[in-house]
């Protein structure tokens, strides 16, 4: 195998959990599934009026040149991450960098307790939720992208896709099986209006996430991982 080329594994898949609660009673969905979990949650704030969701991202571990863990999560999953890297005989030191696909708290907030330098795209410091990270990512941490697109590493180069928020973006992924994109929250929380758009049987409900949107499809990768939704081989 080319010394570049990397394994693309999935180290806590995306869930949901959403509930709502009237006085002292409090019920969970038992679908936790995402993103049947969304669909469900709407439907439930449709319904209800104390209604709450709480989203965990797809979590990923790269390793070849470098071991690389991409969007930790939110803080609940920090111990989850832990020991999920333990299973695979690794632990947080044996991490080179995080990796961040945008820097909202659901994919940053595990960065807490999982020391070392976080790379993100320097837009994400004046995204309007910088406070809420950023005293787990002080600016001594971050290593900042700029620009539109560049190399991460051998094997893996990134492409700014704003829609989600504006320094949102993908790292693709060079791997023995082909070319593996890691796309955040670019698409979500559901495939379909993706899936329309690089179809070409819909224009999609902003132009710039559209424009991003035909960018990722036009990558030709083999798989894709959103941020709250299973990966998936485009076309399938």
């Amino acid at each position: 195998m080319p010394d570049d080329l990397y394994s693309v594994e999935l180290l806590l898949p995306t869930v949901r959990f959403a509930f709502w609660t009237d006085g002292e009673r409090v019920e969970v969905l038992p679908e936790h599934r995402s993103p049947e979990g969304y669909v469900a949650y709407e439907e439930l704030a449709a319904a209800r009026t104390v209604v709450g969701m709480t989203t965990f991202p797809n979590t990923v571990l790269l390793r070849g040149p470098r071991t690389i863990l991409v969007d930790p999560g939110v803080h609940l999953q920090h111990e989850p991450v832990i020991r999920a890297l333990e299973v695979r005989d690794l632990g947080v030191d044996d991490l080179d960098f995080i990796a961040l696909t945008h820097a909202h708290l659901d994919h940053a907030g595990a960065c807490a307790d999982v020391p070392g330098q976080v790379v993100v795209h320097e837009l994400e410091l004046v995204d309007p939720d910088r406070p809420m990270v950023a005293g787990i990512l002080p600016l001594e941490r971050l290593r900042l992208l700029s620009g539109d697109e560049g190399e991460l590493e051998p094997g893996i180069t990134w492409a700014r896709t704003p829609g989600h928020t504006e320094g949102g973006i993908c790292y693709r992924v060079q791997t023995a099986d082909g070319l593996v994109v890691l796309t955040g929250d670019t698409i979500g929380p559901l495939r379909d209006d993706y899936e329309r758009v690089v179809a070409g049987t819909d224009e999609g409900p902003d132009p710039v996430l559209a424009a991003s949107w035909r960018a990722i499809a036009s990558w030709g990768a083999t798989l894709l991982v959103p941020g709250h939704v299973p990966p998936f081989q485009p076309g399938s």
